[in-house]
């Protein structure tokens, strides 16, 4: 899938689950003290990063999302040494994890801002598919108790890998549709069967921890 231009904001959004090889306590111990600061403290084109938790008994049951100030950082060497430099722990946790989910995408549309950390939503529904969405799916929930905002992205490039598995390239659904929520009361809405009607991967989440970003503008 091509590239989009390097000045298009970007979105991450990595699903994980560490499985049988991988305890939960170091899973979360490596992304909260390890894998996130060296994100959140050190690039300023992390505009946001926030983890997510399923809240539908599915897995992968772990999620993180970032926005992205430009997709250039994707391809720029402070951002691409954290995965060609991984430290000891790291490698081997990484190794070791059943799943690794990571889609890199370009932000297409949303309805506002993103919000700081310490205003994050507390509830976020995906829905993915390979047609692309129209602007209209950003505004179904408008109306409806604890919508906070909508946003949708290309996904142009994937990777999935995990312990005991062939590494599978550009297999994830190729759009995004993000909407995000204060309460869980989304679920029960007439909005809700029009946002998932259609789409192959639909997930909700509930907020684990979202982080602000700390590194120099300069």
């Amino acid at each position: 899938m091509s590239a989009p231009s390097p000045a298009a904001p970007g979105y991450l959004w990595v699903l994980s689950e560490p499985g049988s090889q991988a305890t939960l306590e170091e899973f979360q111990d490596w992304y909260d003290n390890e894998h996130v600061p060296l994100r959140m403290e050190n690039i300023s084109e992390f505009e946001t990063g926030a983890r997510y938790e399923a809240a539908d008994g599915q897995k992968p049951g772990w999620a993180a999302a970032y926005d992205i100030s430009s997709v250039a950082l994707f391809s720029d060497h402070k951002y691409t040494r954290l995965r060609a430099n991984r430290s000891p722990r790291e490698g081997a946790l990484v190794a070791r994890l059943e799943v690794l989910d990571r889609r890199t995408a370009e932000k297409l549309g949303e309805t506002s801002a993103p919000p700081p950390a310490d205003q994050a939503p507390r509830f976020v529904l995906t829905a993915a598919g390979d047609d692309k969405p129209s602007e209209d799916e950003l505004k179904l929930f408008e109306g409806v108790e604890g919508w906070r905002r909508s946003h949708y992205h290309r996904v142009y490039d994937s990777l999935i890998i995990g312990h005991g598995r062939e590494p599978k390239s550009n297999v994830a659904p190729k759009f995004v549709v993000v909407h995000e929520f204060d309460t869980e009361s989304y679920v029960s809405s007439p909005a809700y069967s029009k946002a998932t009607d259609g789409k192959t991967e639909v997930r909700r989440w509930k907020l684990y921890k979202a982080t602000p970003n700390t590194a120099s503008k300069a």
